[in-house]
């Protein structure tokens, strides 16, 4: 091999790798106002990659496979879930979801795991077989300390932290820049933030007291949420008159529910609606807001109810570890948490893992209400579903089952994933008519009001309507409020879009149930920011963050 440099093959190499390298980043990078961050960011990783290599070469090129290793990944992770790839997904997230995702989305996370691999074998190779001059130990610590000093310099020049908002890290763009600047506080934080605050608070309105002209006295409640689950005719697609009960039911407040994610990232949907907070509020701390603020937020709508006199329970779709998904449901009020992944018989450990079904979680919603209406005290029962999650290339029914629908569904879009999603929503939608049923007979009069809603739509839709991830219209689901032995209220709002942020708001109202300052002024903003509420400039939403932050209602210290 030292024959080979001698003739030239080293100087092919590194001018090879430098043209690659630039065309790399311009490509990860997207605009040419984020090319000068790109490059010094490139450099650094030349620095950092030349400490283990002490040839210039070698260097060279493993830099700019960690950079493709990094664009690979982020392009994916934009791809699917419309966020480029953070520090966070590896401090908060890898190791409780790792297996998830190896699972859900085997086609995609497979191959990138093997090109993974393989790129780092590339190095190794490298670095074995060719010779040439190594730089002495000092002179690299110089080299790097060099590039540490241009890259803090040009993303001082560039706008620092500020530069990377929110914005910056939900569009294809900033790949390679973002993720480095990510180790360096642009996400995530070690202490969350609110990004929309004002320095004035907001005076809080006086508590509204309980409505009893629906209701004799506080009706069960029963939240579900549908994991990836969208009404296709948002889309101006058609479906099926079987599905429409499920997404407009007669006698309900039902429409559409804004959320802050698209094809992925259930907690933040959740956080949402169980906190009356938006997610993005935290900037780019969003995506970690089950890590970063559980204990922090001590107003949400487990907690309320508690202290209204409710029973409150959840059943969660997945397992305490997952995403610190434990820790923060204790920490906002529900003591009494079930986990699929850990319920004893008879709950079917081996159907779940085939086929998630929504069928299986409403059998055991159902045991504990039976339970928890002898005591005579109102129940909130929160239920999370998880059939129509994961890659919806990936079959979990056999082939005969809903064979038409899906037929049908493949011939009118032309994509086969969202036949898939048809079928698993047929089995959604039949589980919770039963579901509905015996829960009638159960609550045997007493009055009742189900919410359910969507957290987020699947990847596919992307393919399906032609629009990136970032687009505000992918963000849309849909809510439906049905009462169950009695009338939801004639003021009820029910404003076009609604935000996943003011669901807690909107189930209290519907409930007829006291309104506690919080609430009482939530509900008041309503008019102001109905949907997006991040995207909102209100002022007075503004403060009213100011006012929570205050009240130590969200601790930020």
């Amino acid at each position: 091999m030292q024959g080979l440099a001698s003739l030239g093959v080293g100087q092919w190499l590194g001018a090879a790798g430098l043209v690659a390298a630039s065309l790399l980043v311009a490509w990860l990078e997207g605009k040419r106002s984020a090319w000068p961050l790109g490059f010094a960011t490139f450099f650094l990783l030349f620095g950092l990659a030349h400490l283990v290599f002490p040839g210039n070469i070698v260097a060279l090129w493993a830099a700019l496979m960690l950079t493709a290793a990094i664009g690979i990944v982020s392009k994916l992770k934009y791809h699917h879930l419309g966020f480029n790839f953070l520090a966070g997904d590896i401090c908060h997230l890898a190791a409780s979801s790792f297996r998830t995702v190896l699972t859900d989305h085997a086609r995609m996370a497979i191959p990138a795991l093997a090109g993974m691999i393989a790129i780092l074998a590339l190095i190794i190779i490298l670095a074995l077989t060719f010779a040439e001059p190594a730089m002495p130990l000092p002179q690299r610590l110089a080299l790097f300390g060099a590039t540490a000093i241009v890259y803090l310099c040009v993303f001082w020049v560039s706008g620092g932290l500020k530069r990377f908002r929110f914005h910056h890290l939900t569009d294809d763009r900033v790949h390679l820049s973002a993720f480095v600047a990510s180790w360096f506080g642009a996400g995530p934080s070690r202490r969350p933030g609110f990004v929309d605050i004002d320095p004035d608070p907001l005076p809080l309105l006086p508590p509204v007291p309980a409505r009893r002209s629906a209701y004799e006295k506080p009706p069960h409640i029963v939240m579900i949420m549908h994991e990836s689950t969208f009404d296709p005719r948002r889309l101006g697609i058609p479906v099926s008159q079987a599905f429409e009960p499920f997404f407009t039911p007669p006698d309900s407040l039902c429409g559409t529910l804004h959320v802050d994610v698209f094809g992925g990232s259930t907690l933040q949907t959740e956080f949402s609606v169980l906190t009356g907070l938006s997610s993005l509020s935290f900037g780019n701390d969003s995506r970690f807001v089950f890590h970063l603020l559980s204990g922090r937020v001590r107003h949400a709508l487990p907690s309320v109810l508690t202290g209204i006199g409710y029973g409150v329970s959840h059943i969660s779709c997945d397992r305490p570890s997952f995403v610190s998904c434990g820790r923060f449901y204790k920490s906002i009020g529900f003591n009494d948490v079930s986990y699929a992944e850990t319920l004893p018989p008879p709950f079917d450990a081996e159907r779940w893992k085939r086929e998630n079904h929504d069928e299986q979680l409403y059998d055991h919603g159902l045991d504990q209400l039976s339970r928890r209406l002898a005591d005579g005290r109102p129940c909130f029962l929160s239920i999370t579903t998880l059939m129509n999650h994961g890659d919806h290339r990936r079959r979990i029914f056999p082939v005969d089952r809903h064979a038409e629908l899906r037929r049908e569904a493949v011939a009118a879009t032309g994509v086969a994933s969202y036949g898939e999603y048809v079928v698993r929503l047929a089995e959604s939608v039949a589980a919770y008519a039963s579901f509905r049923k015996r829960l009638e007979a159960l609550l045997d009069g007493q009055p009742a009001i189900i919410i359910r809603y969507g957290d987020h739509q699947p990847s596919f839709t992307t393919s399906l309507t032609g629009l990136p991830p970032s687009d505000l219209a992918l963000r849309e689901t849909f809510y439906a409020l049905e009462p169950i032995n009695g009338e939801l209220p004639d003021d009820l709002p029910a404003p076009p879009v609604l935000d996943s942020a003011f669901l807690s708001t909107l189930t209290l109202l519907a409930a007829g149930l006291p309104l506690d300052p919080v609430f009482a002024t939530r509900a008041a903003l309503l008019n102001d920011c109905a949907a997006p509420y991040f995207e909102s400039t209100s002022p007075r939403k503004r403060r009213f963050h100011r006012t929570l932050v205050d009240a130590g209602m969200v601790d930020l210290s």
